[in-house]
């Protein structure tokens, strides 16, 4: 009996170990684009690389200031993102992701107020700020027409 819940117990750290594949083609070093196939480009927690970004290409900044934690951060990043309705206008922007909790990304947190998450501010590829956007809207389609809005 001890052989097979050892057996068990191995075979379970080496699955574990292996983890999703899916989910480990989108990590990426810290400051590093992330571009799945297909998908746009979001910069994470390097500033002066997006900010670099958007000086060449003469698009704003999108700054996305959230936590892990956060649910409707989750929901913002992941369902209104990633949708299809959404990519003709994030395309207009250089995209950064900045976790609030990471303590190297505190500073840009308190240049701009950031009061509550989620919390997305345009800004120019010096940082001076355009708009923000606090919190989700009730659907994709009013974000999307808000981000247009701002543009």
């Amino acid at each position: 009996m001890k052989k097979y819940l050892i057996v068990l117990i191995i075979a379970g750290l080496i699955t574990g170990a292996c983890g999703n594949s899916e989910s480990a083609a989108d990590e990426t070093a810290e400051g590093q684009p992330v571009e799945p196939a297909g998908e746009l480009i979001w910069f994470l927690d390097d500033f002066d690389a997006a900010s670099a970004e958007a000086a060449v290409s003469g698009k704003p900044l999108l700054i996305d200031m959230y936590a892990d934690w956060c649910g409707p951060c989750v929901t913002l990043g992941e369902e209104y993102f990633t949708s299809e309705e959404m990519r003709s206008v994030l395309s207009n922007f250089v995209l950064l992701r900045l976790d609030v909790d990471n303590p190297e990304v505190a500073p840009y947190a308190q240049q701009y107020n950031v009061s509550a998450i989620p919390c997305v501010v345009i800004a120019k590829a010096d940082g001076t700020e355009i708009d923000r956007i606090v919190g989700t809207t009730p659907t994709i389609g009013e974000y999307v027409r808000t981000l247009e809005s701002i543009l």
